[in-house]
């Protein structure tokens, strides 16, 4: 006798919002996680453990899922057997070779190796680890977290072992059993249906059948296919990140960018469904004529099969055609984009946090006390959308302030800003349905000292983005990153009450940048890498 799975469709209040944040989370709302829902505490309590884990522990995917490969296996529990096989394989970038192998408590790695030896301990004698253990783990590079860590992934895995076995759960993956020794899942029976496309893909195993297509002037129809890889894409790839509504990235694709046109490709399976994307920036403005931008999507279900390779191998041969010598793209730090791009050329070239202010949960005095500290010679201003005139060409001199901002290895090149540049960057925003506000420092002097820029996107949604936050080196040391940066979080909380997070990003060694924020309270959430390929010339 099995237990009851509640359906999403039917599913009200706390439980149907339990379900998209399970969709967020894995991609999909499996079996498990309908049974989970008997008891919304327990399915919510199984979500924050394992979006916590994901998002602020220090084991990489493929080391947590060789994990629950092993626990899995010594379990004998097929239903979480099969979830891990194909995520292991398919999400985390395992091999079929290294996914049995983690079944066994092996790995080649030394340190992934002393990982599952001692989580292959802690399962066959239930916890009791030998001294001797523990010590082979620290020898082995483990921290004393570390080793916590992967107890509590241990622990979370024979939980969701019990629980399929118990409640005779259906398997709704490509099936794998126990008894038998191949972890390469068949996609054939893959819920593909519910499945989300990841932005990164694996080395070619398999031979692909996508066709590759250049999108000239993007219909409608295109855009909608093109928002259905992205917005799977980013809820797979980035749990709590806002997913774009099909009207920004209508907009995003349709609409002219600064000091860039934009070149794009649309992958399809024989189906004629939409299974990856690729979209490449190309710089015109003076100093970044060498520089072109990537973004890259592929389904998961369709990876390792070459579609990411296609697309890929598509874009540098326009960045040859283009005359680029550097391509960068933006992926998640040590996550299966960032292994993919580097097994193509690609190198880490600057590392970024990001960080999220929550206002609702900011000591909204502090906030003000920042604010309405004096600054001797300074006075503040701010704006919605364009520059006032008389402020445009002080404001132009701003921005140019930029140009030392720390970029790592990237061969970023440089920008120069006059007003009419600023004016127009203010009308790209205007045009995509997006509001930019502004709030800056002018010195008695009347130049501009320093300002900081926010994003809200069109809809109003609850979180908003960081642009630009510059001092202009001869006023830096008087506190007004901080002043100008807490003044705008006092004109968000006042005049759009339904904003209730900003996200920034910094490279890691912007120090000055990163204490400010830190002071202000924004929390680091998640890390990224700006990668870079050296476009070789044939």
């Amino acid at each position: 006798m099995s237990l009851h799975t509640v359906e999403p469709e039917i599913a009200t209040g706390e439980t149907a919002a339990l379900f998209t944040a399970t969709h967020r989370a894995l991609g999909v709302i499996p079996n498990l996680a309908r049974v989970m829902a008997n008891s919304p505490a327990v399915l919510k309590g199984y979500l924050g453990v394992v979006t916590t884990l994901s998002a602020e522990g220090t084991l990489p995917a493929d080391v947590r899922e060789s994990i629950a490969l092993l626990v899995a296996q010594e379990n004998g529990s097929d239903y979480c057997l099969s979830v891990h096989a194909f995520r292991g394989t398919v999400v985390a970038g395992l091999s079929a070779a290294e996914a049995t192998s983690a079944r066994r408590g092996k790995a080649d790695a030394p340190w992934a190796a002393a990982v599952l030896e001692l989580a292959a301990a802690t399962v066959r004698d239930r916890g009791t680890v030998a001294d001797e253990q523990l010590a082979a783990a620290r020898r082995a590079g483990l921290s004393d977290g570390q080793i916590v860590e992967v107890i509590a992934h241990v622990s979370l895995n024979v939980f969701t072992n019990y629980l399929a076995t118990a409640a005779r759960i259906d398997v709704d993956w490509p099936l794998v059993r126990h008894t038998d020794w191949t972890s390469a899942p068949s996609t054939r029976n893959a819920p593909s249906v519910r499945r989300t496309p990841d932005s990164t893909t694996k080395a070619v195993t398999l031979p692909t059948s996508a066709q590759v297509n250049p999108l000239q002037h993007v219909s409608a129809a295109e855009a909608i296919a093109w928002h259905r890889v992205v917005a799977a894409s980013t809820a797979h790839d980035l749990p709590g990140v806002p997913v774009p509504d099909p009207g920004q990235v209508h907009a995003q694709l349709t609409q002219p960018a600064l000091g860039s046109r934009r070149l794009m490709w649309l992958a399809t399976g024989t189906d004629g469904l939409p299974i990856g994307v690729a979209a490449l920036r190309v710089f015109t403005s003076a100093g970044q004529e060498h520089l072109a931008e990537l973004e890259l999507h592929v389904d998961p279900a369709h990876r390792r099969r070459g579609t990411g390779s296609l697309l890929l191998s598509a874009v540098v041969a326009a960045c040859r055609a283009e005359s680029r010598r550097s391509l960068i793209a933006t992926a998640a730090a040590d996550g299966p984009g960032e292994a993919f791009s580097g097994r193509r050329g690609f190198r880490r070239a600057l590392a970024l946090s990001h960080l999220v202010l929550r206002l609702d949960e900011t000591d909204g005095a502090d906030l003000l006390r920042i604010a309405d500290a004096k600054h001797p010679g300074y006075r503040l201003t701010g704006w919605t959308g364009t520059v006032p005139d008389d402020l445009a060409a002080a404001f132009a001199a701003a921005k140019n302030a930029m140009n030392d901002m720390p970029v790592g290895d990237l061969d970023y090149g440089s920008v120069a800003w006059d007003a009419d540049r600023v004016r127009a960057m203010a009308a790209v925003v205007a045009d995509r349905g997006d509001t930019l506000l502004t709030v800056a420092a002018v010195h008695d002097s009347g130049s501009m000292a320093g300002y900081t820029e926010i994003l809200i996107p069109r809809g109003a949604p609850p979180r908003v983005q960081q642009y630009d936050t510059a001092v202009v080196p001869e006023h830096r040391g008087h506190g007004l990153g901080l002043w100008v940066k807490a003044t705008m979080a006092n004109r968000l909380r006042a005049e759009y009450p339904a904003v209730v997070e900003i996200e920034t990003d910094n490279a890691d060694d912007n120090v000055h940048m990163l204490a400010v924020n830190h002071r202000l309270g924004f929390r680091s959430y998640r890390r990224t890498c700006e990668l870079q390929l050296d476009v070789p010339a044939t």
